[in-house]
């Protein structure tokens, strides 16, 4: 299976001072297949945030490489990288909108770039309804519930069809139930329109349909050990769940 999305040895550091780098990521590699969804849990400020914004293009690294289908992201052209993330790599962030307009025109104005207006509004009212938050077309963002923010955030995404979806927290204000429903969403995203999908969550116990679940601990992230039960490590590990693959190759 080959990788959609592919990180080597990537790493990350952030100023503090005149004089100091904190270190984020350290040499972080990781390879993303479509149809995988892959979970990464780290405690707070141990730079999940940061390994997500990387690996959909919206943080250049200090070093290594960010590959979409074996071609380097940062060794594109501006304009060239541009529309691959506009088209190809969506994150997903669970902050509120820039504008405050109707969700369904939120929605849709990011495809007007590249498609018509009444192409784009009924792409946006048709991702809407398939994540089942049609009837929040019309509302606005302070006036939607958490579940249906967590929704409409997940639309904007996956409205733009892209190969890599990057979601970002989007079950952190959400109770275990929602948690467990936007982790089978997620995995229908990812069997049934081929999507690699890469998001971070606050703990692995409701992680339902998550093909691999990664510990980002102390910057570090190594590869998945295949036949590993599920169980968070002392370190920075991948862990397959068994049989996982196999259900996803079937479908």
């Amino acid at each position: 299976m080959s990788a959609a999305l592919s990180l080597r040895r990537v790493s990350l550091s952030f100023p503090r001072g005149r004089r100091h780098l904190v270190p984020v990521l350290s040499a972080v590699s990781m390879e993303l297949a479509r149809g995988e969804v892959m979970a990464v849990l780290a405690q707070r400020a141990q730079g999940k945030t940061s390994l997500l914004r990387v690996a959909a293009g919206m943080q250049r690294p200090d070093d290594g490489e960010v590959l979409f289908e074996s071609r380097c992201i940062w060794s594109m052209s501006d304009r060239r990288r541009a529309r691959l993330l506009r088209e190809r790599i969506a994150l997903v962030e669970a902050s509120a909108p820039a504008l405050d307009v109707p969700v369904l025109t939120g929605v849709a104005l990011p495809l007007l770039a590249a498609h018509s207006r009444r192409w784009a509004y009924e792409r946006a009212g048709a991702t809407l309804d398939d994540l089942g938050v049609g009837a929040c077309a019309d509302q606005r963002w302070s006036e939607l519930a958490d579940w249906e923010r967590a929704l409409v955030a997940l639309a904007h995404g996956v409205a733009r069809e892209p190969d890599v979806l990057v979601v970002d927290d989007l079950t952190a204000t959400l109770g275990m139930g929602e948690s467990d429903e936007m982790a089978r969403m997620l995995e229908r995203l990812a069997t049934q329109r081929g999507m690699a999908i890469l998001m971070s969550a606050p703990q692995a116990s409701t992680l339902l349909g998550v093909t691999r679940l990664a510990w980002l601990d102390g910057g570090s992230l190594t590869h998945p050990d295949d036949g590993l039960a599920p169980q968070a490590p002392a370190g920075g590990t991948v862990v397959d769940f068994p049989g996982s693959r196999s259900r996803h190759a079937s479908r």
